[in-house]
């Protein structure tokens, strides 16, 4: 179902039954993801390059690319993508870059956010791992806002 607001829009489907994100990684103080015991600077490293929606496959996916600077450290993954598959709840809310075009590549924070607390979409919470019916939200520095809940969340690196 698709339900504009006056923020973005919000597609959903019911919550039939409580369950836990199933998750190939864990969050490091919100602007970074611990893979396989590596620790990956989201916000840093990374620019992001693509969302994409697939309601056949009911699949999110959001691309990130090795950001170029002499900050980051070499042998840092080329790519990410985090796929989300099985997905009961999406909100998208567009961002401004008028003033900052570079903003729009730049995560702010990713974290997993309660459920029950939707009309929140400005805040993150302090958990690496996500709770009973979590929603994952990735929120950009120009206050682009991508906040979905599904039944599992799989990061696939890139060399």
């Amino acid at each position: 179902m698709r339900r504009p607001t006056a923020y973005g829009v919000v597609y959903t489907s019911p919550l039939s039954v409580i369950y836990k994100m199933k998750i190939n990684f864990e969050i490091e103080e919100n602007y970074a993801v611990q893979y396989k015991n590596r620790h990956i600077d989201l916000h840093n490293n990374f620019d992001f390059i693509e969302l994409a929606d697939n309601a056949e496959k009911n699949e999110i996916t959001l691309k990130f690319t090795k950001a170029k600077g002499d900050w980051v450290k070499e042998g840092e993954f080329s790519r990410l993508i985090f796929l989300l598959k099985k997905v009961n709840y999406r909100y998208f809310e567009e961002g401004d870059d008028s003033e900052f075009p570079e903003d729009a590549k730049r995560l702010g924070e990713i974290t997993f956010f309660p459920s029950n607390l939707r009309e929140v979409n400005d805040s993150f919470t302090l958990q690496k791992n996500p709770g009973e019916n979590d929603d994952l939200m990735f929120l950009f520095e120009n206050g682009r806002v991508v906040r979905v809940n599904c039944e599992e969340a799989e990061l696939i690196v890139e060399e």
